[in-house]
Order: C-alpha cells, then structure tokens, then sequence
C-alpha cells in the first residue's frame, strides 16, 4: 500500500513539476511582454488585476480543499453515494459564493476604484467570480489522488495563457484586454477540467441538491476552517500589489508584481510537489501507518528546505542580472528587494508540508488561530515598513511574521498529540 502511496505522489509531484517548470519559461516571455506593451504604469495595474486570480482557489470558502480530505474516505469505503453529494455540495455552494461575490466586487470597486484601474478590475472580478465553482475541479482531482490530471489541466491554462497574451501585444491591445486573456485562459481551463472529470468519472456527476443539504453542512464544516487558514496566509501577500499601488504609486507596484511572482513561482514549485502529500496523509492516518507519515513529513520538509535555501541564495547573489535579462529593463528591484524575496520564500515555504499534515489529521482550529496571528503582525509590519524600505518592507514584514508565528507554534504542535476537529 505504502508503495502505491509513494508512486502516486511521486506521479502527480512530476506533472506539477513539470507544468511548473514550463510556467516559469513562459513567465519569461509574458512578464517583459506585457512590460515593454504597456509600459511601466500600465504594467503596475495590470500586475495588480491579475494578482486577484490568486483568490480563486480561496474563495469558495474551502469547499473546494475540504474534498481533497473527504473524497479519500468516502472512496477508501466504496461509499460512491456519499461522494457524489459531497461534489454536489461543494460545487453548488461555491456557485453560490460566486454570484455574491461578483455583486459584492463589482460594488465595492464602484466606491473605491480609480476611472483608470476600474474596468481591468471589472474585469478581473467578473473573471474571478466565474472561476470560483470551475477550480474545484482540480481538488477533486486531488481527492480521487489523481493530481497529475490537475497538473495536466494547469499546463493547458499556461499554454493558453501565453498565447492570448502574445495575441494581445501583437494586436496593441490596452491593460483591460491583456487582463481579459488572463482570466479567459484561467476560466477555459478550470472548465475543460471539470468536464472532462465528470465524463470520465460518471458515478461521481451531480444529480441535483436532493439528499446533499445535509453533506453541505458537513462539507462546509470542514471546509470553513480550511478556508479561514488559506485566507490568512493568503492575505498576508495576496495585496501586496493593491497596497504597494496606494502606497507607494504603480512604480512600486511594479516592482511587487516581479518580486510576488519570483516568490510564488518558487513557492508555486513547493507547493506542486507537496500536494499529492494530502489525500496520502489521510489515506495513511485512515489506516493508522504512521510510520509512513512522520517518515513524509520528515523527508518532505526537508526537501522544501534545501531548495528554498538553494532558490534564495540564487536569487539574493544573481538575481538582479536574472532580472535585468529577463525583463530587458531596469524597474528599480535593489539587492534589499532581493534579499526581502528570498527570505518570503523561505519563512511561507517550510511549514508547506506539516500544514497538510494537519490538514489530514483535522488540526484546523490552531492552524486558523496561527495564521490569523501572523496575518495581523504582517499587517502592522507593513504599514510600519513600507514609507521606510518600499516594496522591500512590504515583503520582509511578512517573512518576519511567519517566523515569529508560524513556525514556533508549529513546531509545537506537532510535539502534541495529533488529533484535532473531527472530520464529517
């Protein structure tokens, strides 16, 4: 069993991988691209509207998370009826949360938004809104512990991506088109997923919301505490770009949209080949194999650690000549700003697998008291940081929260029995 386990991980980490690497060559080709087409102001607000597709995954309030914890149990049992509702649930609620969203977005941008940021950011809402319900296909992937499908589809997004992206520049399209090709590319893939699960997997198709009110309560359960620990961590980042934007002018907004992706990319790296680690956590605790789960988290962290030392030390010694090649323009990112990137990578990506650990062993509410402690020292370092260093305070005050927080409470917790909210 512990060899199945092994080679399904290993199988969905090489797509991920791999997708990841290719997302990266393109990034290459995007970022300069859409610089040099919209010139620098342009490109602090399309930076910033594109950053929002960061939410999608988030803001089905963990209805999409929760299945890569509840589908393995339910299939471990046969009990194919219950999974059906849960995905029903699941896909349903999450539609739901996106027409209230849409509404809530677009209103608030009515009362906030510049005339020149307020239709990329329509835009970019109305695009987040409609990918909420189509991303949860990727975590069912997850859930049925087939992650390379989700990595599959993820690369399809990449390569769709980059072609609407090209068109656009070539065409001389302005800010709002290229934040168009985004999420175009975005919503096309996340469909072509889902449609292509539910026709491979017709035992698992949604057959209306009889009999599935009472799955959704358990799914949205499980899945509120998932999502209020993703929104914490997330947030502690997600607005860099926005903030940077008021702050500090679409300068500096630049210089965040190039420093967030060097970091997420390397953290995107991270996290594709720690997912697959979920479902087989859960399976392994459902089975009692310990052995096999402390010796993954034990290996897995220290991976994570070794290339996140490995990636920063490249980027803090080489960084500003990959930089300048890459984008074939000097934006103003200084060695602090560098030094700052590589510490993000760092303090976010270590605790990546003993946070799936506690996911599988339902230890979610001090995640969620944890994150949210992090959340509001980062917040307050920030507005302390950033009229002193710029963008660079903005980074290092999140860094500086995940270390003080994050990583001693986890450390202690997992000195604790592992036991935790009781999954539905």
């Amino acid at each position: 069993m512990s060899q199945k386990r092994n080679l399904r991980v290993a199988q969905a980490a090489g797509i991920g991988l791999a997708q990841r690497g290719i997302q990266l060559l393109t990034a290459l080709i995007t970022l300069p691209l859409a610089l040099h087409s919209l010139g620098l102001s342009g490109f602090g607000i399309w930076g910033a509207a594109i950053s929002l597709s960061w939410l999608t995954g988030l803001l089905d309030f963990g209805l999409g998370s929760a299945l890569i914890t509840l589908l393995p149990q339910c299939l471990a049992a046969g009990d194919f009826t219950t999974a059906r509702a849960q995905i029903t649930a699941a896909l349903s609620g999450s539609a739901a949360l996106s027409v209230v969203i849409l509404i809530a977005g677009l209103g608030l941008l009515r009362l906030t938004a510049s005339p020149l940021t307020i239709l990329p950011l329509d835009i970019a809402i109305c695009g987040l809104a409609l990918n909420i319900p189509m991303s949860i296909a990727g975590n069912i992937w997850f859930g049925l512990q087939k992650g390379h499908m989700a990595g599959l589809w993820e690369l399809a997004q990449t390569l769709l991506t980059l072609a609407f992206l090209v068109l656009a520049a070539a065409c001389h399209a302005g800010v709002t088109v290229m934040v168009g090709a985004v999420y175009l590319a975005l919503l096309l893939a996340n469909t072509g997923s889902l449609i292509q699960l539910l026709h491979r997997h017709e035992q698992l198709r949604p057959r209306g919301l009889a009999g599935a009110e009472g799955v959704l309560r358990g799914v949205l359960g499980q899945g509120g505490l998932l999502f209020a620990i993703a929104a914490a961590s997330s947030c502690s980042f997600m607005f860099d770009n926005l903030a940077a934007l008021h702050w500090l002018g679409a300068a500096a907004s630049a210089q965040i949209t190039v420093a967030l992706r060097l970091g997420t990319t390397a953290t995107g790296l991270f996290t594709v080949i720690t997912q697959p680690l979920w479902p087989a956590f859960v399976e392994a605790t459902t089975l009692q194999d310990r052995r096999w789960a402390t010796r993954s988290l034990l290996w897995g962290t220290l991976l994570v650690a070794g290339l996140g030392i490995a990636g920063g030390a490249i980027i803090i010694y080489r960084g500003a000549a990959i930089l300048r090649w890459w984008l074939h323009a000097d934006i103003g990112i200084n060695q602090t700003l560098l030094w700052s990137i590589a510490a993000w990578i760092m303090a976010l990506s270590i605790p990546r697998v003993c946070t799936l650990y506690f996911n599988a062993c339902a230890i979610l509410r001090f995640q969620v008291a944890a994150s949210i402690a992090a959340l509001a020292v980062s917040l307050a370092l920030k507005i302390t940081l950033a009229p002193k260093f710029g963008p660079a305070g903005i980074l290092a005050a999140t860094a500086i929260a995940w270390v003080a927080i994050i990583w001693p409470a986890y450390a202690w917790r997992l000195s604790r029995p592992q036991t935790g909210t009781t999954l539905p």
